[in-house]
């Protein structure tokens, strides 16, 4: 939970079933509200999407702070009561967390009989039926309770696994245990991780949880972690897909298996989420940054044009599998956003192997409220299909900690404790009988072959829950019922797959009908099952080559995947023809990296005999496969390698230069030619007879990239292209050209693409060039960034940054905080010395002082508009606001909500707060190159970081010399020294979202 809120109890609830309808539009302006509401005006409050109606089903004083909520077989709701929420009881007091078991005792729709099934429990934040128990998660543990004696209080209590993190904040925790159609059990690690172990496996060492979630068989007696890094919320599709959220991004779709990326060490590729809204841009990694925009009819929430809500607390995120809501609703996604008062939907929409989000209504939410109490955390589907919500209803839902020190001192904590409602939305048009008859259910008498033909029904609900059953159950019987359900032309017979593996009882042969199965889903799966028996199942072969040709991208990239598990030839060919359609699709080109370890000679030998019309955008494809071959081939094998690129026909460049671009960048990575300059010529072979033709050959090429480069008519992309290769050239003959495309009269991207062409370059004149006053002063505050970032990360450029700086040619305000610290502790001790005195000249000391000092700023009238030109020019190379800037840093949406006192210690005083998940790091190469930035995603096998202007670079772990965390921030020291007292007035003005007065 990413949470924030602010009033007073007030416990009345009426006895009646309470629910009101959306016949008042979503989109008409919201009368002001005063929290706290009972919870018959809160419900009267609510502005729905056309066609639907919400429903209170419980509220204070039966319920209290519910975060999580779960329907057993026997229709009976629990829920977990996170009643400690933030900070915990007082001193001395036991912890106040509990599970409590609602009954509808009358059948009317309320539930209205409360037992607490669990009390004693710290900040329980999900939980998950299981053999007449349930699975709770309630850091550090995962906990068993059952009732044995149906009093309806759990008397067993046993530790299933143990070691999550608790050091974090109480919303950052392990939670959302559910039952994947795999047959696994799925947490989320709330981004905290831990080392976690099971208290009936002692000997075995702890799952080590980084940026990862984590799995478990039921039983327990197989566990791991889990790809994906979720904070508060996941559920998977009819499929399997699994999707999860981030405090910034509402879904999220885990897409490539790390085990997967793991089968080719050399593969630089770390990442296995896909943001999926379609109005991210540019896309933050792995959740951070800009956001999709939100609608809110609160009053807490700013909602000018151009300050229009975004996700800062986007949680409880649910694909609806239901039948309770209109048929239009089926396979979107739902997600809550506390913050805003409202939850949302998207459709999704397959985008390649992976997914697009995109807002169903324009400018309208599925559910608003104008009561900033109005706090929904968690969403599921009901045994009726309706969509339930729980609503914590509280004044403050942010925790503590993401407050500055002064501003927790005036926040109330604990207005709404003691308080807490659940909602159901559910179809206008249905009457209430039908839909009371559909929520009374109850299937512990249900036969096994009542539940097989339960796998098929079209409610979600219904499904999972046979599937669990026949999982607990394992009869013997269901063996034979469930082989007939693969036959089946929806996702019954993806279930009955799965079902079947578990049980030991999946035949080869049907896995191989499976793989010709009409439904696209089950193609996919029994792809993934084919996958692991390959080796050993030489049948299943022929149908998996089929598949490569398959006209739905998601099943071609699982049979990119399975192909790797082949080592026959007609697997790489396979795998190329995948290359080569999908070369624009960045994850269906990892997929197919992937599986080629040991071959990629091989597979450039299929990708260059079958090049063509069908390799449009396979300039990626080539370039990365280029990098592969540097990282996998022994250094005799360059030159032949080399020879092979370059009788690629001269009218297809861009194939050849990205290829020899990838594999010179694979070179300089692993530091086997730290003189870039020099590196194109060391390829070409050695041997008598090819080194004329081979030079002569680079040559050429070098030379067209040279005119290309500097032909304004050619395409930016195309002239891209031509820079990437000249990097790797002689200064003596690139040189040149290059400074003078760093030139404001060119575009952007070629300015940039000849910086880091110049950067990777050794000649003293470089820098000296580059940071030469008058032309470091006509710089974009973006092509400053570019030049600094590319002369930095080589070791080669250092003195001549140095003297820059002690000329003064650049202000010493450029370098910031992490990269001063490099340069005081560099290893060559005259850089150390030079950078000590330089920066110690150039202290302001105390920045607590120093904000002391300027605190009078905020006195200034301010200039919002002229607040907004220095964002631009000094923030937006790592920040996003509005529509301007780059999320590398925190998106500043929130800040706004923000006194200016601590708008204003945050710009004086970076370090002063750090955000989770931004802590800055510094990464040294063996080739010698460091980058600053942060880490965006990693792997066992590589690690990418974002650096300033939101550039990734993914390095393999083996070119790594050393990776270090820092406390400090990647924000400039002393920015008062560059901004007058009025401009640090207007910064804040504007960041606080502030208009001009009229």
């Amino acid at each position: 939970m990413a949470f924030r809120i602010t009033g007073i109890f007030h416990p009345v609830w009426c006895g009646l079933l309470l629910s009101v309808a959306a016949w008042a539009r979503a989109d008409e302006p919201a009368a002001r509200v005063e929290g706290p509401l009972s919870p018959e005006k809160a419900l009267a409050a609510f502005r729905l999407e056309p066609g639907l109606k919400i429903e209170l089903v419980a509220a204070e004083p039966t319920v209290e702070s519910p975060v999580a909520i779960a329907f057993d077989e026997r229709g009976r709701l629990f829920v977990a009561e996170n009643r400690g929420y933030p900070t915990g009881p007082g001193e001395g007091q036991p912890p106040a967390g509990r599970i409590a078991l609602l009954e509808d005792a009358d059948g009317d729709g309320r539930f209205e009989k409360r037992t607490d099934f669990a009390t004693g429990l710290t900040f329980p934040n999900g939980l998950m039926p299981w053999q007449g128990g349930l699975i709770v998660t309630c850091a550090p543990e995962v906990l068993y309770l059952k009732d044995t004696d149906g009093d309806g209080k759990a008397d067993l209590r046993k530790v299933l696994f143990t070691g999550f993190a608790t050091t974090g904040s109480t919303q950052l925790r392990v939670s959302h245990p559910i039952l994947g159609p795999d047959n696994w059990v799925y947490l989320t690690s709330g981004l905290t991780g831990g080392d976690v172990v099971s208290p009936d496996f002692p000997d075995r060492p702890p799952v080590v949880l980084k940026r990862t979630d984590f799995r478990f068989r039921p039983g327990g007696t197989e566990y791991e972690a889990a790809d994906g890094g979720a904070q508060f919320g996941q559920t998977f599709d009819d499929w399997g897909r699994r999707f999860i959220c981030y405090n910034r991004v509402q879904v999220q779709h885990v897409v490539l298996p790390s085990r997967v990326l793991k089968r080719n060490p050399q593969l630089a590729f770390s990442e296995t989420v896909q943001n999926c809204p379609a109005e991210l841009s540019p896309e933050p990694p792995k959740g951070h940054g800009a956001a999709a925009r939100l609608f809110p009819i609160s009053s807490n929430v700013t909602t000018a044009d151009s300050h229009a809500g975004t996700f800062t607390a986007a949680c409880a995120v649910t694909v609806y599998r239901g039948t309770g809501l209109p048929e239009s609703y089926r396979g979107g996604v739902f997600s809550c956003d506390p913050t805003g008062n409202l939850i949302h939907f998207d459709r999704l929409e397959s985008s390649g192997a992976t997914f697009s989000a995109w807002r169903a209504r324009e400018e309208i939410e599925f559910v608003a409220s104008p009561d900033d109490w109005f706090r929904p955390v968690f969403l599921a589907h009901g045994p009726e299909g309706a969509l339930y919500v729980c609503d914590m209803y509280r004044k403050t839902i942010e925790h503590p900690d993401y407050l500055p020190v002064e501003i927790r001192k005036h926040t109330n904590f604990e207005g709404g404790k003691g308080m807490g409602r659940i909602y159901r939305v559910v179809r206008g048009d249905v009457a209430p009988p039908r839909m009371q008859a559909r929520r009374k259910v109850d299937l512990t008498a249900a036969s096994v072959a009542d539940l097989c033909r339960m796998l098929a029904d079209d409610d979600g609900w219904k499904r999972s829950t046979a599937q669990r059953l026949l999982l607990e159950r394992r009869a013997p019987e269901a063996e034979i019922l469930l082989k007939k359900s693969l036959a089946g032309s929806g996702p019954e017979a993806a279930l009955a797959l799965r079902l079947l593996e578990s049980f030991g009882a999946l035949e080869n042969a049907a896995v191989a009908r499976c793989l010709a199965h009409p439904a696209a889903g089950v193609r996919e799966v029994a792809l993934e099952i084919a996958e692991s028996r390959l080796a050993s199942a030489s049948e299943l072969l022929e149908p998996v080559l089929a598949l490569a040709d398959d006209r739905h991208p998601r099943v071609r990239f699982q049979c990119a995947i399975a192909c790797g598990a082949s080592p026959d030839p007609r697997a790489t060919q396979a795998i190329a023809r995948i290359a080569l359609r999908d070369s624009a699709d960045r994850w269906l080109r990892a997929a197919a990296f992937s599986s080629i370890a040991g071959r990629e000679s091989a597979f450039l030998d299929e990708l260059l005999a079958h090049r063509g019309a069908d390799a449009a955008g396979g300039t990626e494809l080539y370039s990365e496969l280029g990098r592969l071959l540097g990282a996998s081939r022994p250094r005799e094998s360059w030159p032949r390698l080399v020879h092979r690129i370059l009788q690629v026909a001269t009218g297809e460049f861009e194939i050849s230069a990205s290829l020899l671009t990838g594999l010179a960048d694979a070179l300089r990575n692993k530091g086997a030619a730290r003189d870039a300059g020099s590196l194109l010529a060391s390829l070409v072979a050695p041997e008598k007879g090819e080194r004329i033709t081979d030079a002569s050959a680079l040559a050429v090429l070098v030379s067209t990239a040279l005119r290309i480069a500097g032909d304004a008519d050619q395409p930016v992309a195309r002239r891209q292209i031509a820079l990437a290769l000249l990097a790797h050239a002689d200064f003596a003959q690139a040189g040149a050209p290059l400074l003078a495309l760093v030139d404001t009269l060119q575009p952007g991207a070629v300015q940039s693409g000849a910086v880091r062409a110049l950067g990777n370059m050794t000649d003293s004149k470089i820098a000296t060039t580059l940071l030469d006053e008058s032309r470091f002063s006509a710089y974009t505050p973006t092509l400053r960034e570019e030049v600094l970032s590319a002369l930095l990360a080589a070791p080669q450029h250092l003195p001549g940054i140095l003297a820059a700086l002690e000329s003064e040619a650049i202000p010493a305000v450029a370098i910031d905080s992490l990269r001063r610290k490099r340069l005081t502790e560099h290893r060559d001790p005259s850089i150390r010395e030079r950078a000590a005195r330089l920066f110690a000249a150039g202290s302001s000391g105390d920045r607590a002082k120093v904000y002391e000092d300027y605190k009078n700023v905020l006195e200034l009238s301010p200039e919002p508009e002229n607040g907004r030109a220095v964002f631009k020019k000094t923030c937006a190379v790592c920040h996003r606001l509005d529509r301007d800037g780059t999320p590398v840093g925190p998106d500043l949406f929130g800040i706004r909500n923000q006194p200016k006192e601590a708008i204003l210690l945050h710009i004086l005083v970076p370090e002063a707060e750090i955000t989770p998940g931004y802590s800055a790091y510094i990464l040294e190469t063996k080739s010698g190159r460091v980058l600053t930035g942060l880490v965006a995603s990693e792997t066992a096998t590589s690690v990418t970081l974002r650096q300033q202007l939101g550039k990734e670079e993914t390095v393999l772990r083996s070119d790594i010399e050393s990776l270090v965390s820092s406390k400090l921030s990647l924000m400039p020291q002393s920015l008062e020294k560059t901004l007058s007292r009025q401009d640090l007035a207007d910064l804040v003005s504007y960041l606080k979202g502030e208009q001009k007065a009229k």
